[in-house]
């Protein structure tokens, strides 16, 4: 029974590494990094199989899906194996609903993140009623500064108070208005953030994690002992997620963007306008 489980696993590992080259070759990983983006926007077939395949991986080398508020699992001493799935859904909420849909035929759990932007109570209310995590994914301190044309860090800490206001009342809201409970938050990047060199996640610091008593996605990664993230065509991981398998890790979180599982042209041509015109206003 050994033997065949893992013949079965490396037969998995095989399949799953062609999943992952599939769309690739190495003439189009040459071109520069603008034309990556165009194909992955634009033409970029879905890689649905591939997410399901990333999931068949796991479950078949035992490990547990667990929600990010369920981190506490993690401090245990055990042999179990541990592996949160986090959605941070920045946009394309078809395909965020499109990756729900397979982890709901796998029966597995996983931990999604809504910028205000993002917000779509009628699949938020599905995934919590399923028993996944709703969660808030914050931007006060990139907003803020947009709005202000704030383009200094030490000018952005000055202001660290009326972003945390701002913050507590958009939490408030986002709760009333999808009739939620929020229990994690994660931090957002932006391109503001990139320029002045600052983190959204500074306006969450001690004082208000005491008084909001929410998980901080990032805070819990120091239980991780494998953490990966995708990416853009052609190179679709930081690190292959099968190398936690292979290593035999037993705390595991892999973060996932919708945009990067599909093209979307409609939407992918609306949101580079936006950030166009965001752009130009913020100079």
């Amino acid at each position: 029974m050994i033997k065949e489980k893992k013949e079965l696993n490396d037969n998995n590992f095989k399949n799953y590494e062609i999943y992952v080259n599939s769309y690739s070759s190495k003439d189009i990983k040459k071109l520069p990094k603008v034309f990556n983006r165009i194909y992955n926007d634009y033409f970029m077939p879905n890689r649905y199989k591939e997410y399901a395949e990333l999931i068949k991986m796991f479950q078949e080398n035992n490990y547990q899906f667990i929600r990010v508020k369920d981190y506490k699992k993690l401090l245990e001493i055990d042999t179990q194996k541990y592996i949160i799935l986090r959605h941070d859904i920045d946009s394309d909420i078809h395909i965020a609903r499109k990756l729900f849909e397979i982890e709901k035929s796998m029966n597995i759990k996983a931990t999604y993140y809504f910028r205000l932007s993002t917000i779509d109570k009628k699949l938020m209310q599905e995934i919590i009623e399923y028993g996944s995590e709703v969660g808030y994914h914050y931007e006060e301190l990139a907003q803020y500064c947009k709005d202000h044309k704030i383009i200094a860090k030490d000018f952005a800490r000055e202001h660290i108070a009326d972003m945390q206001s701002e913050m507590i009342k958009n939490i408030k809201k986002m709760e009333k208005d999808n009739n939620i409970k929020i229990e994690s938050i994660a931090s957002h990047g932006d391109f503001v953030n990139r320029k002045i060199n600052i983190l959204n996640k500074e306006v969450y610091d001690e004082k208000l994690k005491e008084k909001l008593k929410l998980i901080e996605a990032y805070d819990i990664e120091k239980y991780i002992d494998f953490r990966t993230a995708d990416r853009m065509y052609p190179i679709y991981w930081k690190e292959n997620p099968r190398v936690a398998i292979q290593q035999n890790k037993k705390r595991v979180l892999i973060l996932t963007h919708p945009r990067w599982w599909n093209s979307a042209p409609l939407s992918r041509l609306k949101l580079d306008l936006q950030r166009i015109i965001e752009k130009f206003k913020y100079k």
